[in-house]
This record gives structure tokens, C-alpha cells and sequence, in this order.
């Protein structure tokens, strides 16, 4: 679990945890520099199973994942979000699919339950299946969870300039699993966190700046993750081309945002490729917005 200023929302997080009916568990949980009374959250927290790990300076999410799977110490990884929960029985419906599906699982994951509507909130899988990552990139929406063997992830970490885009690991670790889904709501999904409203990227220089960072890091570092999505689903591996290309259209890389283009042209969707040249076009009008905006703030 990372957790950042979020301690309105940790308690609840961490008392779903602790109230699991399955006791084999630890959580390792990563306070990524809060600055809030996360403190006096986690001194108040007394069960031995818990460990917490602290940033000095704030890293955000990805890097405090990388923190917390550096740590590890048993067979089996889940992350959960400080402002989400479990219920009771989730690690131990998740564990007991060893033995009511196959003891060889390495990934089992489950629904969610939105906590507004006592709904799911997860969709595309409406029964107990096997799992395979281009089912999961062409059917599933909204939002799932589980837990999968370490030696999956093994040395694997989270690229930290990857910002938004964790999917490329969870879909490393997953590709060739035996993976299955359990068609039960077993984490809750809370939308009551401030931090969960994402403000525009023209009003926020550093979201901004975010996302046109990890467009770089995803075409420089991420080569091999991009020809398996290729080849798991053609429209996913075009529409992430597609996001990637305009923010390096609207902040004027051009060597980069050409390669994107002549990509994006070998599958042959031009009018996204018209719709990048007129963000190309906006882009320098885009780029004095955000530096309008950067010294407002000053």
C-alpha cells in the first residue's frame, strides 16, 4: 500500500486489512512523504504484521509501489490503494481458488464493488474464467483487482516515469500466467479521496509536464511492451500510440512524434493522424498557456 497525505482515508484502508479472516498476511506499507497526519495514522497502528516504510521527499505512487515491492517477504503480491478496502473474506476467497480451481494458479483476480452503489465495478467479465491478457485489454472495463505469485514479478518494477500507465507492468507480469477470474466483488472502490479529481492538463503545468514525460518513457524504454500489445490487440496498441503522439505533438518533440506518426500510418488510421497534425498545429499556443499558467503561480 502507498499512501500519500492521505490520512482521512488511510484508517479505513488499513482496518480492511487488518480485518481479514485469512491472518496470513503482511502489508508492507509505503508513506510517500505525506506531509499531512499520516504520522500519527500509522503510530496509532499496532498489529506487528503491518511494516511501514517511509520516502523522506514525496517520489509518487509508482516509485513507492517499487519501495514496497522491494520488501516483500511472502509468496503472494496485492497492492491496494490508501483510499480503497477490502472485504473481509477477500484474501481468502482469492487464496482458496488454489483449491477449488488449480493449485498451479499464479494469478487470480476478482470484481470490485463500487462503494456509492453497492455495485460492481468492474465490466466485460460476468462469470468465473480463465484469464489471458488480450481478454483483459480487449473485455475488461473499469475496475478489477487480485493478487498474483511473486516469482511473477520478480526483479520487474514499475518504470516511475510511466505516469498513468501501470497497465505495462501488470500486463508483463500477467502475459502467460495461469490466471484466473473470480467473478466476486472483493475489493471496494471509494471515489471520496480529493486527489482522486484530475484537473485538466492546461491548468495543472505539472500534470502536464507528467504526461508528455511518460509519452517519452514509453516510446524510448518500453519498445518490446508496445510489439506484444501489437500483437494482443491492434486497436489498444493504436489508440496507446494515438495519446502518446498528441502529447508530443502539443509539446513540439518532433523526432518522436514522427516515429508515433509513421507508426500510427502502418496501420493505417489516418484520420488519427489528421487529428494529431492539428494538435501539432495548436501546440505552441498550448505550450505559452502552460507557461502563462506556471507563472501565475509563482
Amino acid at each position: 500500500m502507498a499512501s500519500y497525505n492521505r490520512a482521512r482515508t488511510l484508517p479505513r484502508a488499513i482496518a480492511s486489512v487488518l480485518a481479514q479472516t485469512d491472518p496470513d498476511w503482511e502489508l508492507v506499507l509505503v508513506d510517500d512523504g505525506s506531509t499531512d497526519d499520516t504520522a500519527a495514522v500509522l503510530q496509532a497502528v499496532t498489529d506487528p504484521r503491518v511494516r511501514v516504510l517511509r520516502h523522506p521527499r514525496n517520489q509518487g505512487v509508482l516509485a513507492a509501489r517499487n519501495t514496497g515491492f522491494d520488501n516483500l517477504r511472502g509468496a503472494w503480491v496485492a497492492t491496494l490503494d490508501s483510499d480503497d478496502g477490502l472485504v473481509p473474506e477477500a484474501l481468502a476467497t482469492l487464496h482458496g481458488a488454489l483449491a477449488t480451481v488449480a493449485p498451479d494458479l499464479e494469478a487470480v483476480s476478482c470484481n470490485c464493488v463500487d462503494a456509492r452503489t453497492g455495485r460492481l465495478a468492474g465490466h466485460g467479465l460476468d462469470h468465473d474464467r480463465w484469464l489471458d491478457v488480450p481478454t483483459v485489454i480487449t473485455r475488461a472495463r473499469g475496475e478489477h483487482w487480485g493478487m498474483f505469485r511473486r516469482a511473477l514479478l520478480g526483479d520487474r518494477r514499475f518504470n516511475p516515469a510511466l505516469h498513468g500507465m501501470e497497465g505495462v507492468l501488470w500486463f508483463q507480469i500477467h502475459d502467460g500466467a495461469r490466471w484466473y477470474y473470480l467473478h466476486q466483488g472483493l475489493r471496494v472502490y471509494y471515489t471520496d479521496a480529493t486527489d482522486r479529481l484530475t484537473a485538466p492538463a492546461f491548468t495543472s503545468p505539472t500534470r502536464a509536464r507528467r504526461l508528455y514525460e511518460a509519452s517519452v518513457a514509453l516510446l524510448e524504454t518500453e519498445g518490446a511492451y508496445l510489439q506484444k500489445l501489437r500483437g494482443w490487440d491492434r486497436e489498444a496498441y493504436a489508440r496507446t500510440l494515438y495519446n502518446a503522439a498528441g502529447q508530443l505533438a502539443l509539446h513540439g518533440d518532433l523526432p518522436r512524434f514522427r516515429r508515433a506518426l509513421r507508426s500510427l500510418g502502418e496501420l493505417g488510421h489516418g484520420p488519427r493522424s489528421a487529428a494529431l497534425l492539428a494538435a501539432l498545429a495548436v501546440g505552441p499556443g498550448y505550450r505559452a498557456l502552460l507557461a502563462l499558467v506556471t507563472r501565475a503561480r509563482r
